[in-house]
């Protein structure tokens, strides 16, 4: 293998893996968020180097996504919609 074949492997690994993280984001939220939190909570301990931190903090300052793919109304309220009572007819 020579440089050329290592940068290209390299170069189109980095675009599968944004595509795939990507579409992650898009199709489950709600876990997408939930790992965001997760992350943000492990780097943001006290102890931990400063750039750590930091991006801890960025990363747990994501707002989340509204509109019709984030399962959340498009209210920015995220409470739960107003519920129709079924009635069911013989």
């Amino acid at each position: 293998m020579n440089a050329y074949s290592v940068l290209e492997i390299a170069l189109v690994s980095l675009i599968v893996a944004a595509c795939a993280i990507k579409a992650f984001g898009r199709f489950a939220p709600r876990m997408r968020m939930r790992l965001q939190a997760r992350l943000a909570n492990a780097l943001d301990r006290p102890g931990r180097a400063p750039w750590l931190r930091k991006a801890g903090q960025r990363l747990g300052a994501a707002a989340p996504d509204t509109g019709c793919g984030s399962g959340c109304g498009t209210c920015d309220g995220c409470g739960p919609a107003d519920a129709k009572p079924v009635h069911l007819r013989r």
